[in-house]
Order: C-alpha cells, then structure tokens, then sequence
C-alpha cells in the first residue's frame, strides 16, 4: 500500500521524464520503478520513446530483459498518450513516463507527454553545454502557453554527476538554475562507470538500497508528487 503520508490521489500521478539523448532518464525511471516495488508503492512505467520503426525504447527492452518489478507498457500514439497513461495508473499510485532524446517538433510524443502529466522531470548534467540546450525545453512550456496549454510542474533532476567533491559545476548548475526561478531535487545521481555502476546497468536487474541515489530520488519524487 502507498504510505499514507503521500496522500495520492485515487487516479494517482503521472511523472514524465525528458532531457536530452544519454542524459540517464530510463536508467533513473527503471531503477524508481524497481525501489517502489521494493516498498509497496503501486507503479507503472510507460514508455513513450521513438527510437526508430519497429525499435523499442529503452524502459521498455529493459523490462523485457530483466524482471524490474512493476509492469512497463509501450506508449500509444501521440494523441492517445495521456488517456492510456491514467487508464493504467494505479489507484493512489505512479505512472512513470520515459521519453526518447528531447525534440521540440510540434505534435510529437514530448508535447503529449507534457500536456499529460502532473510532473515533469528535467535530467540534466551540470554542463554549461546542457545548460545552453535546456533553453530549447523551456522554449516549449512557452509554446504550449501560446496554444492555451497549461505546461506540467517541472524540477530539475541533475544526472552524470563528477563524484569529486571540489567540481564546481555542480554547484554553479544549481546555483543558476535555482537564481532563475527553477526548482532543483535535493538528490543527484552520480557518474560513474565501472563495473555495478548505474551506466552499466542496463538490462541488468536494478539492485536499489535504501539511503542510495535513486532511492533518495523515488523518495522525493513521492514527495514532490503528493504537493
């Protein structure tokens, strides 16, 4: 059962995840998906990337690989996005939404996706490149405004992470990205690439201890999604 301090919805919430291509969106969804079946939260992943014809998207082969412990559901077509994300969301629980590499095009899956859930997760490495790029989403939460959409709550989730204590880019990201009126998780997920690191791990089981990354992450995005 959801822990009563979230105080979910009966038609639950949906959070949506977009960024750019490699910026660890599916391996943050799959390892979240996997710690709320941990604790009993009831979840469901849905994953609404264009990889390419007859191509899956990376939530999705992930869970037909391995057993993450929720059920993961390819996404319909643009327009039958949001219906089908609330028909499968569990009572008081999460829906989980994966997007593909971030494209601004009109009448594709990320505006479906944006104009359907109750959260959106920016994945951002805190690079003054990616930084640049962000523009390009928040370009389109005002696009969405022009066409009498209201644009989803959004927080930045800052991923790829140099563990090294005195890198300031971190810093300076948040910094930045709080000074302009955004709201930044507390939890990052850092970069690292050896063996049982989060960048190895796909199509592997997601293995989610208490008080690790991710798990700090489902925690607060509960949180964020309760409000």
């Amino acid at each position: 059962m959801t822990p009563p301090r979230l105080h979910l919805p009966q038609e639950g919430k949906r959070i949506g995840i977009i960024g750019k291509g490699g910026s660890g969106k599916s391996t943050a969804w799959a390892h979240v998906l996997a710690y709320y079946a941990s604790i009993g939260v009831p979840a469901i992943g849905q994953d609404a990337d264009e990889p390419g014809e007859k191509e899956k998207g990376s939530l999705l082969t992930w869970s037909e690989r391995v057993d993450i412990g929720v059920p993961v559901y390819r996404a319909p077509a643009a327009p039958r996005i949001g219906e089908e994300a609330r028909r499968l969301t569990p009572p008081h629980g999460i829906c989980l939404i994966d997007t593909g590499a971030w494209d601004r095009r009109s009448g594709n899956t990320h505006f479906a996706v944006l104009a359907n859930i109750d959260l959106c997760v920016f994945a951002l490495p805190p690079t003054p490149m990616e930084m640049e790029r962000a523009g390009s989403v928040l370009k389109a939460f005002k696009q969405m405004a022009d066409f009498g959409l209201t644009p989803p709550r959004t927080v930045f989730l800052l991923t790829l992470v140099n563990p090294n204590p005195n890198t300031a880019s971190t810093k300076e990201t948040r910094d930045d990205l709080t000074e302009a009126g955004f709201h930044v998780l507390t939890t990052t997920i850092p970069r690292k690439d050896g063996r049982g690191s989060y960048a190895q791990s796909f199509g592997t089981k997601p293995l989610v201890t208490p008080g690790s990354p991710m798990a700090r992450l489902g925690d607060e995005l509960l949180r964020e999604a309760s409000q």
